[in-house]
């Protein structure tokens, strides 16, 4: 059981974050770089303004809605926010000579969305009445639809109507009342493919022609019975890792915003009201990416099991949080379910998955594309929210998986409650047999080459699984999936040696295959790219340098055969690999890991890829020591910027393994305690754990049934704000917290397969 102690990081940490909190620094010169007491100075001023900016909006609620919301619906300024989104069909979108908005329509498509002009970046309240207007003409008399609709889920529509322009101008006004809860980022739009009308009138398809639209308005008529917006979901003041620890594991909470007078702690038995610890709040410094003082108190004395909260002298209290031999027994299981919960091609039952049951999905044979191919590519796991099924995501998540049961099999029983459990093998590995089997149907029989993924042209509605019946395109084979595949092929042979060695026969042989094609087919650096009409996640990659890398390092450490040791030196003799990335497009990191502990490999090719490892470590820990909250991710939260901190918790367990240093252990707890709660919004990350945790994740099955799969890491904090939902609720707000919990925002609340994967690993290490 691996112990973890956060006491020599914090001074280290706290040093560095001093340091550096004046914050980015910006494309300037060096005379552009804020000194420290300036810095300082600023994010005290940034804190009163964002103070002052949140009253201010609650004072002015009532004021919502003054003027038009749709800016530039005149289109005198050109296009501005609207959008052409096709679904089968062809258009153009342009202004025209005479001020509007043209759509040139080529083909209407299938679906009533085959073409859609839309806008976001505007709100409905609920109770409050609005008038729509517009002017519209066409080239074509024909029927069209314009909806003002929910932006996710079922897109369904608060307010609608059909209309059926020609030659002449029309203009069109309809008040309509917000009957539905508040929604701040809903969405206008005018569906012009194949809409109910025309499917009344037995017509499929329209000659091409065009529409115009101009003088776009929205506004409120009535706010008289608005309603005001809800409470925004606030942070407990006291930070803690939600889940709980075990009795020898360091425990830290994280204090944020307290006054002064506020410098001791006390923990709480929940049971009897007692208090059993009190310590000092010490060590305050800035966090950047929260705009905010953090101060931390230590609790690792306090061993005794139990149920416990922390509470500031104050009266500021965390989330309640359990401490226990076996406290991670119970979170580890669901992780590792989620990916049962993920099958394809198999029937979910009541048994295992309860309310999630679903009939078997995605059995058709899929279509290699350009040809007339037909494959069997059942099975597998979904990739994430939808239902395609990639390689390269598919190797990352399995490698997690099969890697943390090769460290640590203890941690994973057969008993998770899963079909194949009480079979004899670890039920860890009978879900990464199923991902496997699924991989094995990739791998073209004749060239060893691997498919890149399969899935439909387009990303399925929001239906369950066994209700997408979109024809299955199987895209052409790329060689970073070839690589990626002979890697945990490879792996795979080694872990299954002494469970299955049929199958780890079967592994070996596919892994040496795949590997031979690599070997006849040079470096590809144009990477993956979706054909003909596919739409779905590309996975594309600009280099398969690190997937070469990948699979030779496994294919090395499976067999012993040196000549796969030659072809690294040869790699990197050719120019180094990146090595600082677990994700789905950087595997060097597996690389180097696997090279650097397998034993009897080439000192001197050791020494110089340690180097490179070692550098990629110390840029997490210096990002570490930037955060307030520890975490190896500042400034920049990019989209899943959870994989991010597990990847970097997996990275530090690595290298504590490759040059053994208790600050590694304590940094990769940091990265754990982090994702369980211990972080700038106060949320667990993952459904249904702790005490404040996403209940509306992007994710189909999730939010067809209205209830979410347990056990699933979110994708966290996204600075980028790559939706409209996160565009319409997070504008403005610190980069640590521009996270949402609701099921429009897919580029914070989105769930997949290998975010879950590392987390399932920096559990089973820590349990």
């Amino acid at each position: 059981m691996r112990k973890k102690f956060y006491a020599l990081i914090l001074t280290s940490a706290l040093a560095i974050s001093m340091m550096a909190c004046g914050g980015n620094s910006g494309a300037g010169t060096t005379s552009d770089v804020p000194s420290e007491s300036d810095s300082e100075a600023h994010l005290v001023e940034e804190l009163a303004t964002i103070s002052t900016t949140e009253a201010s909006t609650e004072a002015t609620t009532e004021e919502y809605g003054t003027g038009n919301m749709i800016k530039g619906g005149d289109f005198s300024d050109g296009l501005g926010e609207w959008v052409s989104y096709v679904n089968g069909g062809a258009c153009e979108l342009l202004v025209n000579d005479q001020g509007e908005m043209q759509v040139d329509i080529e083909k209407i498509g299938s679906v009533e969305h085959g073409v859609q002009i839309y806008y976001d970046g505007f709100s409905l309240r609920k109770g409050g009445i609005y008038n729509i207007s517009f002017d519209i003409h066409s080239t074509l008399e024909r029927p069209l639809e314009w909806r003002c609709q929910l932006n996710g889920g079922d897109y369904h529509a608060y307010a609608k109507g059909v209309i059926s322009p020609n030659s002449e101008v029309m203009h069109i006004s309809q008040e309509f009342s917000m009957e539905e809860d508040t929604d701040p980022a809903p969405r206008l739009c005018f569906n012009m493919g194949l809409v109910a009308d025309l499917k009344d009138q037995g017509i499929t398809e329209l000659p091409p022609h065009s529409i115009m639209i101009d003088n776009v308005e929205l506004v409120v008529v009535d706010a008289t019975n608005m309603i005001k917006d809800p409470e925004p979901v606030k942070a407990p003041l006291v930070k803690v890792n939600q889940v709980g620890y075990t009795p020898e594991a360091t425990k830290t909470a994280i204090f944020s915003k307290l006054d002064a007078a506020d410098n001791r702690f006390m923990v709480k038995d929940k049971a009897t009201g007692d208090t059993v610890f009190v310590g000092d709040i010490k060590d305050e410094t800035v966090c950047n990416d929260c705009v905010e003082h953090v101060f931390y108190g230590d609790f690792t004395e306090l061993k005794t099991p139990g149920t416990y909260t922390v509470m500031t002298i104050g009266g500021a209290e965390s989330y309640e949080f359990t401490i226990a031999e076996d406290v991670y027994d119970e979170s580890l299981n669901a992780i590792t379910k989620m990916l049962y919960y993920q099958r394809c091609g198999m029937e979910l039952t009541s048994e295992y998955a309860g309310d999630f049951a679903h009939p078997a999905c995605h059995k058709e044979e899929g279509t290699v594309f350009g040809t007339d191919k037909k494959l069997d590519v059942s099975g597998g796991w979904h990739d994430a929210g939808d239902y395609g099924k990639y390689v390269v995501a598919g190797a990352k998540a399995v490698a997690d998986i099969m890697l943390a049961y090769e460290k640590r099999p203890d941690a994973f029983s057969d008993a998770s409650g899963i079909p194949e459990s009480g079979n004899g093998m670890a039920d860890i590995l009978d879900e990464a047999k199923y991902e496997l089997d699924w991989m094995l149907k990739m791998q073209d029989s004749e060239t060893g080459g691997v498919y890149h993924k399969v899935s439909g042209e387009l990303f399925p509605e929001t239906v369950m699984p066994q209700d997408e019946t979109a024809e299955l395109i199987i895209c052409p084979i790329s060689t970073t999936a070839t690589g990626d595949f002979a890697a945990v092929m490879a792996m795979a042979a080694r872990v299954f040696k002494d469970v299955d060695a049929t199958y780890s026969a079967t592994c070996l042989d596919a892994a040496k295959k795949a590997y031979d094609y690599l070997k006849k087919n040079g470096y590809d650096t144009a990477g993956f790219s979706n054909p003909g009409n596919v739409v779905t996640g590309q996975y594309g990659d600009s280099t398969d340098k690190d997937e070469r890398f990948f699979a030779m390092a496994e294919l090395y450490k499976t067999t012993g055969d040196t000549s796969y040791q030659d072809d690294i030196k040869a790699l990197y003799d050719d120019g180094k690999p990146q090595v600082n990335a677990l994700g789905w497009a950087g595997v060097g990191g597996y690389a180097a890991y696997e090279y650097l502990t397998t034993e009897g490999a080439d000192e001197g090719l050791k020494g110089q890829i340690k180097e490179e490892y070692m550098k990629a470590i110390d840029e997490n820990i210096e990002s570490s020591g930037k955060s307030g909250y520890l975490c190896a991710v500042t400034t920049k939260y990019p989209w899943g910027s959870n994989m991010t901190v597990a990847n970097a918790g997996m990275m530090f367990l690595f290298a504590d393994e490759i040059e053994a240093d208790e600050k590694y252990g304590k940094l990769a707890q940091a990265q754990l305690d982090y994702l369980l709660g211990v972080n700038g919004t106060g949320y667990c990350f993952v459904t249904g754990m702790g005490t404040q945790y996403p209940e509306n994740p992007h994710h189909r099955p999730s939010q067809v049934l209205g209830k979410a799969v347990p056990g699933m890491l979110v994708g966290g904090p996204n600075s980028a704000l790559e939706d409209p939902y996160a565009k319409a609720v997070l504008a403005n707000k610190p980069s640590a917290l521009c996270y949402a919990d609701n099921n429009q925002s897919y580029s914070c609340n989105e769930i997949t397969i290998y975010w879950n994967s590392p987390l399932i690993y920096l559990m089973a290490m820590e349990k």
